[in-house]
C-alpha cells in the first residue's frame, strides 16, 4: 500500500480458466450433458436457490465413467468422470439428495451438541481441581519440556499456539458471562468459564496437552481403552478431532451425503482383546472414513452422556428410510452390509455406566496414581537392610518395601482405592509423613467392613467419599460457623484429638451402606 486509498493490486495465482456463466448458460450446459432439468422454471428456482457449484458435489456421482480401455484413475489415483450424466439422471433427485442432506446435517448437529457440551464440562471439570488457570499453566497442564539453559520448564511449541489461538477466541468473547466475569475479576477467564469460549477445534486441541493420567481418565470416563484397559488416549483425542471435522462441515453447511472425510477414526486399542466390542467396525478402512463411523462414535458417546437418548438412532432411522425414498445407497455412507444386526442400534443396548461413575469419584478429590502413591510411603521399612551393598540395591529394596506397604493397606482395607480404565488411584488426603494417616486407617476398615460382599468395589469407594466430605452436623464447626465434615476436620486436628471426637459425636453412624453391585 503506497499513500492513503491506494491498493497495491495483483494478479489472481491460479491456472483457472472456466468462463462464468448465467443461469440460463447453466441450465443449456446440463441439458447438453444428459440432465433432466424439468421445466425451465424449475430448474432457474433450483439453481439460484443453491448454485451450480453446491449441487455439483451431489450430482458428480451420477457422471458416467470412462469405459474399457480409457483408465478409470487419474495420475494422482482419483476416479475419473467424464462431463456427460449417465442415462435418467435428473435434477429433481439431485435436489432431492440435497434436500435430505440438509436434514441430515442439522440432525447431526443438534447430537453434536450435546457430546460437545459434554465435554466441554468435562474438561474444564477435570483441569479446574488442579488449578482454576491450569490452561494458562503449562507446568500445571504437564505441557513443558525441559530447558537446557535453566533449570525451569519451558512450555512446548504446541502449547504456545495453542494458547496464542485460545487467546483470539478470548478477545473475541462478548458474552454476558464473559462480561461479568471481565467487569469483576479481569480479562482472563477461570478453565471452566474457558472452556465455554472456546471453538471445539481449540476445545479438542487441549486434550492432548493434559497430563497423561487426565487424558486417560477422560478416555475410560468414556470406556475408550487399550488393549490393557487403560483410558485410550490416543484414539480420544482422534475422536475429539474426528468430531470437530464433521461438525465444522455441518456448521459450513457442507456435504455429508456420500463424502469421504479427511479425518480417518481411530479403533480403540481394547479392539486387540475383545474383537467383537461394537467398536470393531471403526478397524474397517470403507467405515473410518465414512458417516457411518462417525455415526458410531457419536452412539458410543451418547451412551454415557445420556443412556437414554435416541437420536443417533433416530437419525440412523432417518438415513435408512430416506436411502429407499430417494434411491440411494447405504455403503455410500460407509454403512456395511450387516449393520442392523448389530445391537449397538437396539434403543435396549447399553455399556456399563460404573465406568462413567467413577471418573466422577476422580473428579471430586485429588488423587495419585499407584506409582505416586507407593512414593508417598517413604516411611515404608526396607527388610534385611544389613545385607544392601549399593545404592542400587538400597533404592530397589526401598521401592519394594513401598509396594508391600501399599499391599499390605489394601488387604487390611484401610485405604479408599478407586480403579478407573485399568488404573488404580487413591485419594491423597489418606497419607502423611510418609505412611497413611492412622486414625483414617481405623476409621476406613471399621466402615469398610460394614459394606456387603456384593457391593461394587466403586460403591464402596463412594461410600467412603462420601462419609468424609459431608459435612456432619455434630461436629465442631469452623470459625466462620460452617458445618464441617469429618475431612474438614481432619486436617485441622491432630489424629488424637480427631479420632476422639468423631467417636465422641458417634459420627461414624452417618455412614450410608451401599447398595448390592449394580
Amino acid at each position: 500500500m503506497s499513500g492513503r486509498g491506494k491498493f497495491d493490486v495483483t494478479s489472481p495465482d491460479s491456472t483457472y480458466a472456466k468462463p462464468f456463466l448465467t443461469v440460463p448458460e447453466q441450465i443449456r450446459r446440463l441439458r447438453e450433458r444428459g440432465m433432466d432439468c424439468g421445466t425451465d422454471n424449475f430448474a432457474t428456482s433450483v439453481l439460484e436457490r443453491y448454485g451450480y457449484y453446491r449441487l455439483s458435489g451431489y450430482w458428480h456421482l451420477y457422471r458416467a465413467r470412462p469405459t474399457f480401455p480409457a483408465p478409470e484413475f487419474d495420475d494422482d489415483g482419483r476416479e475419473i468422470r467424464l462431463d456427460r450424466f449417465v442415462h435418467g439422471t435428473n435434477l429433481a433427485h439431485v435436489v432431492a439428495l440435497y434436500d435430505f442432506d440438509h436434514e441430515l446435517r442439522t440432525r447431526l448437529s443438534d447430537a453434536l451438541s450435546l457430546i460437545e457440551v459434554s465435554l466441554r464440562f468435562f474438561v474444564g471439570h477435570r483441569l479446574g481441581r488442579d488449578d482454576r488457570f491450569s490452561h494458562r499453566k503449562p507446568e500445571v497442564l504437564g505441557a513443558v519440556r525441559e530447558s537446557e539453559l535453566s533449570s525451569a520448564h519451558d512450555p512446548t511449541t504446541s502449547y504456545v499456539e495453542w494458547l496464542e489461538e485460545y487467546d483470539r477466541h478470548e478477545k473475541r468473547a462478548r458474552d454476558s458471562f464473559v462480561l461479568h466475569f471481565r467487569r469483576n475479576y479481569g480479562p482472563h477467564l477461570p478453565i471452566w468459564v474457558a472452556t465455554e469460549v472456546m471453538s471445539f477445534g481449540v476445545l479438542s486441541n487441549l486434550y492432548p496437552l493434559m497430563r497423561q493420567v487426565d487424558q486417560e481418565i477422560l478416555a475410560a470416563r468414556f470406556q475408550i481403552s487399550t488393549a490393557n484397559g487403560r483410558g485410550d488416549r490416543g484414539a480420544m483425542s482422534n475422536w475429539f478431532n474426528s468430531l470437530r471435522n464433521v461438525r465444522n462441515i455441518c456448521a459450513h453447511y457442507g456435504r455429508i451425503w456420500n463424502r469421504t472425510f479427511d479425518v480417518l477414526i481411530d479403533a480403540p486399542g481394547q479392539l486387540r482383546t475383545d474383537p467383537d466390542t461394537h467398536l470393531a467396525c471403526l478397524a474397517h478402512e470403507s467405515v473410518s472414513n465414512k458417516l457411518y463411523g462417525i455415526l458410531v462414535v457419536m452412539r458410543h458417546l451418547l451412551l454415557s452422556i445420556a443412556p437414554q437418548c435416541t437420536d443417533i438412532i433416530e437419525i440412523v432411522d432417518f438415513i435408512e428410510a430416506r436411502s429407499r425414498r430417494i434411491r440411494f445407497g447405504l455403503n455410500q455412507l460407509g454403512f456395511p452390509d450387516d449393520w442392523s444386526a448389530d445391537p449397538l442400534w437396539s434403543d435396549q443396548f447399553d455399556v456399563d455406566q460404573v465406568a462413567m461413575a467413577v471418573a466422577s469419584l476422580l473428579d471430586r478429590v485429588q488423587c495419585l496414581t499407584a506409582v505416586e502413591t507407593r512414593e508417598v510411603l517413604f516411611n515404608a521399612r526396607i527388610a534385611g537392610v544389613d545385607e544392601l551393598q549399593t545404592p542400587e540395591q538400597e533404592a530397589r529394596a526401598k521401592k519394594a518395601a513401598q509396594r508391600k506397604l501399599l499391599k499390605t493397606y489394601l488387604h487390611y482395607n484401610v485405604v479408599i482405592e478407586i480403579e478407573a480404565g485399568g488404573a488404580k488411584y487413591y485419594p491423597k488426603f489418606q497419607f502423611q509423613g510418609g505412611k497413611i494417616i492412622d486414625a483414617l486407617a481405623e476409621i476406613n476398615k471399621s466402615l469398610s467392613a460394614r459394606c456387603t460382599v456384593d457391593a461394587h468395589p466403586a460403591q464402596v469407594a463412594a461410600a467412603l467419599l462420601d462419609w468424609w466430605q459431608t459435612p456432619h452436623p455434630d461436629l465442631t464447626q469452623s470459625e466462620e460457623g460452617l458445618v464441617r465434615s469429618p475431612l474438614d476436620l481432619l486436617g485441622t486436628l491432630s489424629e488424637a484429638d480427631f479420632a476422639a471426637e468423631i467417636e465422641a459425636v458417634d459420627a461414624t453412624r452417618s455412614f450410608v451402606i451401599p447398595a448390592l453391585r449394580v
